[in-house]
Order: C-alpha cells, then structure tokens, then sequence
C-alpha cells in the first residue's frame, strides 16, 4: 500500500510510504503564476539521482510509484 503524508500544513512537501518505509519526498520547489515545478527525491536509484522537475502533483507522485521497487 502507497500513503502520502504531509507533515506541515503551511508547506508543499510531501512524503510517499510504502508500507511503513518511507521510500521518497517531493515538494513544491517554485511557482510562478500559473506555472509550477515540484522536485523529487529518494534513497534509491532513480529517484535519488533524479534531475527531472514535474510540472504538477500528480506527475512528480506517478513518477515516485512508476520507480518503486517491486515487492
């Protein structure tokens, strides 16, 4: 089971468990206007050598399930 937390009300930083580990973040690293770019990191290869910046929520989450070890 994937859970997303977020811990602090006032920012965009979000952390992704899988079971009781948690296995990445992301947060909101900039917006402007209409415009956003979130970022995403993590312990293990790809998300922690990750480059890429996501254009909303839900790509920076897909991309965090899409790169989860298998079970």
């Amino acid at each position: 089971m994937i859970i997303v937390k977020k811990p602090l009300r006032d920012e965009e930083l979000y952390f992704v468990f899988a079971e009781e580990n948690c296995v990445a973040f992301f947060y909101l690293l900039r917006s402007l206007g209409d415009k956003q770019v979130w970022a995403v990191s993590g312990k293990q290869k790809p998300l922690a050598a990750n480059t890429d910046d996501f254009a909303s929520y839900d790509d920076a989450l897909n991309f965090i399930i899409a790169h989860l070890p298998r079970q």
